[in-house]
């Protein structure tokens, strides 16, 4: 689904985005680095998905990225308010340019509201706040009724009206003035202090007590003022008698005036308190008082609920500028190995060159040529099988003297299918455990190329092995996703061959890595062996297949690994998505990882490796892909394979064991991921290009003879074999 939904998110923004699903508590879109971001939630419908989708294009197609939430706020601006007025901006706009998006966002609230993402569950919407109100009405639509009053209508027709993100801004400010002095308003009506004030202290309880309400601040300078005015002395420093008519006329109307200005303070407040300090005559004003928007608070925590707490942990792939840095193109291979062999001879004298090549290479042409011609033979009766006759278009003027007993007077026309344009890519295991046999492998690698030269299939050769370069490995951070993500950042891919390499490079390859049959302990640094990491190279083969098929007109592609065993466990580089509050990183976690657009569960725990190169590789390969492996080993590692497939089955342990003593070859159908697997103990030099000489001693017995003969046909059987089994499976 998620491979659709990135195809769809591109189309809908207009765009090339990036679209990532991650350990996120929430959809978002990064306007700034255009990456959509979609949350891996326990429970999300189809239309749950389209909104979240359609939504975040909104923001990708009209949300600019010149603003900061700071820089919202320095304005006078919540965030909280802008998301609300924005969404409703940027969902209008979106589904007024694509109207089939309009049933997708009505169901998919229908089932927010069901999940009760707002918080709003047992709860009369209409006593909640304005812009509670307001939010959920600009989503819910005609799906909510929700009133509103006189008052709030105008904002209200504002808000749903806004058109650009300026107004968006005007709106926002517009609210914050209209909602913060209404808060102080209502605040300065609550927080009062009644004040018993006695005009005349001799006058009786009631008849001369004005009862006013002040506020704490406005107290002080009552007091003091009406100290000033209502304590009047004569002449004589005397207290003037206030009970006395015109003496009272004078304090009821200094009372009077006191009441004025007690008045009047509280109108002026409000505008004070909605402001803060002074910048350039320009006020900037207090966002602390504001009411909250308590929908958006609680779709905030109820999020966190609803991503997944199973243990599993969602991780990203292997990205392309990753990829770029783990490969090492065949010319730099080249450069690297005939360096290092030249150093060799220099220290090593006659020890270390490639001594035999010719002989290997004339006896390899024996195998090829079987390989070749088994090959050509498939391909022409699948063409055969396929023909079709014609007797249909010009007559055939030689029958025309039979038409009355011949019903088909036509030329017969037969059309022969075209046969498929095949391909391949192999992957060579440079692991530590692989020293004893790579002498082996080295050779069955030329054996298949060559074949590949022979009958002009186009192909590509990989080695797969580990790096100590730190400066490779901070190369390959800097280029990868910032998210959590599979650790493949010691991988090193070593191109030894390309179907696209001139014949002198194509030689000069051949002789150098032949040579290593007898330099294995001295490899050069960017060949020497490591560990496993073939779940890794996996994932570098979807751009490996991506490219191949790019520049090559194939319809029917091999993926052949030559390795001695399981891969490496599954680690993973956590992000900044990563949730701390969740014990993601034991092993034994479920890992959840898309591959080409297929969702794929992976085990972190040790001896997963098999289980994953499995999901791995068959998420990679694709349909037209057939694979294939070669495992050459050793007696004890056949034994050991053995059991491991067949733990229980004494019956085929035995028909195993038959054909390897009488094949040189055990091959397994359907298992590990691949569709073959050919098991070859490494004594047997199994379609290596090698064969038993037929040698005997002069005063040998004809039983001597009969054992030696056996013994040299039985290799070249083998090589007969393995031939006939792989180039059927290739063709």
């Amino acid at each position: 689904m998620l491979s659709q939904k990135s195809v769809l998110a591109r189309l809908l923004a207009n765009e090339n985005i990036s679209v990532q699903q991650g350990n996120f508590e929430s959809a978002f879109f990064d306007v700034e680095n255009r990456v959509l971001g979609l949350p891996l939630w326990k429970e999300m419908s189809p239309d749950v998905m389209d909104l979240l989708v359609g939504h975040e294009v909104g923001h990708a197609l009209y949300t600019p990225n010149t603003i900061t939430p700071a820089e919202l706020e320095a304005e006078g601006i919540p965030f909280a308010y802008m998301n609300v007025v924005e969404d409703i901006r940027i969902e209008k706009a979106v589904l007024a340019k694509y109207p089939g998006l309009v049933a997708n966002f009505k169901r998919g609230y229908v089932d927010l509201m069901e999940m009760d993402l707002f918080g709003t569950k047992n709860k009369d919407i209409n006593t909640m706040g304005f812009m509670d109100r307001l939010n959920l009405k600009a989503k819910g639509r005609d799906l909510v009724d929700i009133e509103f009053s006189e008052e709030e209508m105008p904002y209200f027709k504002k808000a749903m009206a806004v058109e650009t993100f300026e107004e968006v801004k005007t709106v926002c400010q517009e609210l914050v003035a209209w909602l913060g002095g209404k808060d102080d308003q209502n605040e300065d009506e609550g927080d009062t202090n009644k004040v018993e004030i006695t005009l005349d202290e001799n006058s009786e309880e009631g008849d001369a007590t004005a009862e006013v309400d002040l506020k704490e601040d406005d107290l002080a300078d009552l007091i003091d003022k009406m100290n000033g005015e209502s304590s009047n002395s004569d002449e004589d420093g005397e207290k003037v008698d206030q009970s006395g008519d015109q003496d009272s006329d004078d304090s009821e109307e200094e009372a009077d005036e006191a009441d004025s200005q007690i008045e009047r303070q509280p109108k002026e407040k409000p505008e004070e308190s909605s402001v803060g300090p002074v910048d350039n005559g320009v006020p900037t004003p207090d966002l602390s008082n504001l009411p909250e928007v308590e929908t958006e608070n609680s779709q905030n925590e109820n999020m966190k609920d609803l991503v997944e707490t199973d243990g599993s942990l969602f991780v990203q792939g292997m990205n392309r500028q990753a990829f770029d840095q783990l490969v090492n193109p065949y010319s730099k291979v080249l450069e690297s190995r005939e360096k290092h062999q030249e150093y060799l001879v220099q220290q090593g004298g006659e020890e270390y060159q490639a001594t035999g090549y010719d002989e290997f290479m004339t006896s390899t042409k024996q195998v090829v040529n079987l390989m070749s011609k088994e090959f050509e033979m498939r391909k022409a009766a699948y063409r055969s099988a396929r023909a079709r006759n014609s007797n249909k278009g010009s007559l055939d003027v030689n029958k025309l003297h039979s038409y009355k007993y011949e019903d088909n007077l036509f030329k017969q026309v037969t059309t022969l299918a075209d046969g498929k344009n095949h391909g391949m890519i192999m992957l060579v295991d440079y692991s530590g455990s692989m020293y004893p046999n790579l002498p082996s492998v080295i050779r069955q690698t030329i054996a298949l190329v060559m074949f590949c030269k022979r009958v002009q299939i186009p192909f590509e050769v990989y080695a797969f092995t580990t790096t100590s370069s730190s400066k490779q490995e901070v190369a390959v951070r800097e280029a990868s996703s910032n998210l959590t993500r599979f650790d493949y950042d010691d991988l090193t891919l070593n191109q030894l061959f390309s179907n696209k390499m001139s014949k002198t490079d194509f030689n000069r390859a051949l002789k150098s890595f032949y040579a290593q049959t007898v330099q294995t302990r001295y490899l050069p640094a960017m060949e020497r062996l490591g560990s496993t990491p073939l779940n890794a190279a996996l994932l570098g083969c979807e751009y490996i297949i991506k490219d191949f098929l790019k520049s090559n007109p194939v319809h029917k592609l091999n993926l052949v690994t030559l390795t001695d065993g399981a891969s490496d466990y599954a680690r993973v580089i956590a992000g900044v998505d990563y949730r701390r509050d969740t014990p993601h990183q034991r092993r034994g976690t479920k890992l959840i990882m898309s591959i080409r657009g297929k969702k794929v569960e992976l085990d972190s725990y040790y001896g997963g490796g098999t289980e994953n190169t499995a999901k791995i590789m068959k998420a990679v390969s694709g349909p037209n892909v057939t694979t294939s492996n070669f495992f050459i080993c050793s007696r004890r590692d056949f034994t050991h394979e053995m059991y491991r497939l067949l733990p229980w089955d004494s019956t085929a342990q035995k028909s195993a064991k038959k054909e390897m003593a009488k094949d040189g070859v055990w091959v397994v159908n359907k298992q590990d991921g691949y569709d073959k697997r050919f098991i070859m103990v490494d004594k047997s030099n199994t379609m290596s290009g090698e064969t038993e000489e037929f040698e005997v001693e002069t005063s040998a017995t004809p039983a001597q003879i009969a054992r030696a003969f056996k013994k040299f046909s039985g290799s070249k059987k083998g090589n007969r074999v393995v031939a006939q089994k792989f180039t059927e499976l290739v063709a």
